[in-house]
């Protein structure tokens, strides 16, 4: 574990990041700050959010009012970040219509979200600022509290593939972070927070602008903290007894013989000793604008227990200093040049990820090594006979502790045109190259090694499997007419994407929104998206082969990968009328084609006998989502009014309501059998938010969320495994939610966050999707959080 800085450099660096605007304010050189303004009645009156048009990019990639967009696009701005209390990408995606999120998922993606049956760390593109940040060697967008949320002018939640304009992986949709910009001179933006388990977290921001006319310099720095000592996820004891995980028959002998495996009250006890689940998230961000150049900087941490969601057969909760450490640092250069009729804009990023070599796990029996069991057993093999196999199995791939490590770069290069034809027709178009290259995350490694780009590594000694390197380039072209008539608006284009390994990709989308009158509108779409297989799967997918009996080869690779295919559409009316009231009510359907899948173990008995695990695509139509969604909004400008003597207080009231009702079904493939749902996807989600202000002085939110019934993955592996006797479904629930803010100042507010105020136990997803997860996955039970905020903007 990396020594951590002394409490004195920490503070100093808070201390710094909260004089350093009150020195810039403190200037004498005139030239730098804009000329004081006098502050009018639109400085000191409280927003009106539902007379705002809320503009919007993700969707045409061209900044437009959400209600004109013919694709659903959700958006939370960063004064209902605050309101809400919101710390994660997780928190907001919690808020957002139909979308349904573990916190925590697993060690390696962090917390977890599901849009419209897939996973939104794998098949949702999510970019800051427009650009992308999951890295290539990454299996999906890695999640915690080390994205700058609370640093976002709004968040724009995309529905839907969006090939046509983003290229690979927005196939489920788009999340795209807008990170604040100011026109005042100077700003500072502070919040501190404290709560249950050892919580606490600092999030620290200022910046301003500087010059006049076209001379403008605009900048803001930033930072966060958040750590949690230990987490409140043990629900059910049964989710701890080993005897649960027991695969192909076999006794308590596997794990009462195995060094690594720690009972809970003496050593063979089939319930495991389980320890404190910590989690750390730091960030450190730098965010420039000086005339069309922008510049944008972002180092990221995150450390979360090696251990989360999976089961305590396939790995020790025991110890306490297994953990996942990763690091990503994203530089962005963009730079903007406007014409009369045109705009270009070019953007290069550079990307580096990496999961330090401190990072271990203590394996017991986790899904390699029942492979590696399962292929060199024989029929009729003698007690003594198969308890030297497991002994054999356990040495190679989970003795001691075993050490992880992944190295990434990722450099993409974009240059792209808006031109108006003319005042109704609109061209975008562009480029992407993206190129990827590293090692993805590999483990069994017997000691610390450093990993290099190209997959050599020092200390040099023999390994269980001997990582390699993986490189990606691909080229997205695309272009897209937009025509914007009074009361008609059509949106069409595609892309033509060139992979190396993968061929040509063609991703078309099409669009319309027509206005019947001011109040209704209908709309309706149809777009394509596309994946190449990840780089993360095809490194940890492997093929064991005899070689002379009884010696094996174990080789990772898989050269069968295809790329992925998505179809979707949406059909749809819009209502909004002058009090505030606005309602999208729609109806989806989503086909995905291949998907490449965890889990699998094919046999091959050819020459050399031989079998597959861990990822293969599905030979054909994978997933399959339909059903409707309700998303309505209202807002009262006088809810109620009390007048008590001289004083009287306004009660103002703003309410959400989003409710989707989904069906579908999943094929494999490979001899696995087909799903009538769609796994960890309810049929009934039903989420509901109410806000209370009086005056300026208080504010209440109370927020409601229902997922009905679901059906976990395990079914996928349950007769192969000899487990058939698991519970499968996932139960429903409800949680609520309260905050309270409470404005000391226009400046400085006070709060208490509290989530699932009625302790309610529930599930999250999948981990994994594979054999080595809990019965489910548990989720946070209650928990409480103080917090003050000052904001000077």
């Amino acid at each position: 574990m990396p020594p951590k800085p002394p409490a004195t450099v920490k503070l100093s660096y808070c201390i710094a990041l909260l004089i350093l605007p009150f020195l810039a304010q403190a200037q004498n050189d005139s030239t730098l700050l804009l000329t004081p303004e006098r502050m009018g009645e639109r400085d000191i009156k409280f927003r009106d959010l539902s007379q705002q048009e809320v503009m919007v990019i993700s969707a045409t990639r061209s900044l437009e009012e959400v209600d004109k967009q013919p694709f659903t696009v959700w958006v939370i701005t960063s004064e209902e970040i605050l309101r809400n209390g919101f710390v994660t990408l997780g928190d907001v995606m919690r808020a957002a219509p139909g979308v349904r999120v573990s916190q925590p998922g697993n060690a390696v993606e962090g917390e977890m979200f599901l849009m419209r049956g897939l996973s939104g760390n794998q098949y949702v593109k999510i970019l800051i600022n427009d650009v992308p940040i999951k890295p290539a060697v990454a299996g999906g967008m890695p999640i915690g509290a080390q994205l700058p949320i609370r640093q976002a002018e709004r968040i724009e939640v995309m529905y839907g593939p969006a090939g046509a304009i983003y290229g690979e992986e927005a196939c489920a949709g788009v999340v795209n972070i807008i990170l604040k910009e100011t026109e005042r001179p100077v700003f500072t933006q502070a919040d501190l927070s404290f709560g249950r388990f050892s919580y606490n977290s600092l999030d620290l921001m200022f910046g301003g602008k500087l010059g006049r006319d076209k001379n403008v310099f605009r900048y803001s720095i930033y930072g966060s903290s958040t750590i949690r000592e230990n987490s409140d996820y043990f629900y059910d004891q049964n989710l701890f007894n080993t005897k649960q995980y027991l695969p192909f028959g076999l006794d308590s002998t596997l794990y009462g013989q195995n060094g690594n495996y720690r009972g809970a009250n003496f050593p063979n006890d089939s319930f495991a000793r389980t320890n404190v689940l910590p989690h750390e998230s730091r960030m450190f961000g730098i965010n420039l604008t000086w005339r069309g150049l922008h510049f944008t900087y972002h180092r990221m941490a995150r450390f979360d227990r090696s251990a989360l969601g999976l089961n305590p057969l396939a790995v020790s909760y025991a110890n306490p200093s297994n953990r996942l450490a990763e690091r990503l640092e994203t530089f962005s250069v963009g730079f903007q040049r406007k014409k009369k009729r045109r705009v270009t804009y070019n953007t290069f990023a550079f990307e580096r990820y990496q999961i330090d070599n401190t990072s271990t796990g203590t394996y017991v029996f986790d899904r390699l090594s029942a492979s590696n069991y399962y292929f060199r057993r024989t029929p009729g093999m003698s007690d003594s006979a198969q308890n030297e196999l497991l002994r054999r199995v356990y040495n190679a791939y989970a003795s001691d502790e075993r050490f992880a490590v992944a190295n990434g770069i990722d450099v993409r290069i974009e240059s792209r045109l808006k031109a108006a034809i003319n005042p109704r027709l609109f061209l975008n178009a562009g480029g992407q190259v993206h190129f990827g290259l590293g090692v993805p995350l590999s483990t069994y490694y017997q000691a610390p090694i450093t990993m290099s780009l190209d997959g050599s590594f020092t200390p040099n000694f023999p390994q269980p499997i001997e990582p390699f390197s993986q490189a990606t380039l691909d080229g997205n072209f695309f272009g897209q007419l937009e025509y914007r008539g009074k009361k008609l608006s059509v949106v069409g284009g595609g892309s033509m994407n060139m992979a190396l390994f993968y061929g040509v990709n063609l991703s078309p989308r099409l669009g319309f929104v027509y206005r019947i009158d001011s109040t209704w509108a209908v709309r309706a779409n149809a777009s394509t998206g596309f994946r190449h297989s990840s780089m993360y799967g095809l490194v940890n997918s492997y093929t064991l082969a005899l070689v002379q009996e009884p010696s094996y080869s174990l080789t990772s690779g898989d050269g069968s990968a295809k790329t992925e295919k998505f179809y979707a559409s949406e059909i749809g009316v819009r209502f909004r009328d002058k009090t505030g009231r606005k309602a999208d009510i729609l109806g989806f359907w989503q086909r995905a084609d291949y998907l490449y899948r965890p889990g699998y173990l094919t046999f091959s008995d050819g020459i050399v006998p031989a079998w597959e695990y861990g990822y293969k695509n599905a030979p054909g139509m994978a997933h399959v989502i339909w059903g409707a969604q309700l998303i309505y909004r209202s807002e009262s400008k006088s809810l109620l009014e009390i007048t008590s003597g001289r004083k009287k207080s306004v009660i103002t009231s703003k309410s959400e309501l989003y409710v989707q009702y989904a069906r579908g079904q999943e094929q494999f493939g490979y001899g696995f059998d087909d799903a009538s749902n769609v796994y960890n996807q309810p049929r009934w989600t039903v989420q509901y938010r109410t806000f209370f202000k009086i005056n300026s002085n208080g504010e209440v939110m109370v927020a409601y969320n229902h997922q009905g019934k679901s059906q976990s993955k395990f079914p996928i592996y349950q007769n192969f495994y000899e487990l058939e006797n698991r519970e499968t479904e996932l139960k429903r629930y409800s949680t609520w939610d309260l905050v309270i803010r409470i404005y000391l100042s226009k400046q400085f507010l006070v709060y208490c966050n509290f989530q699932n105020i009625f302790d309610r136990e529930h599930a999250g997803l999948d981990a994994t999707g594979t054999q080595d997860d809990l019965l489910y996955n548990p989720q946070p039970g209650r928990f409480v959080r103080f917090g003050v905020n000052y904001n000077m903007n």
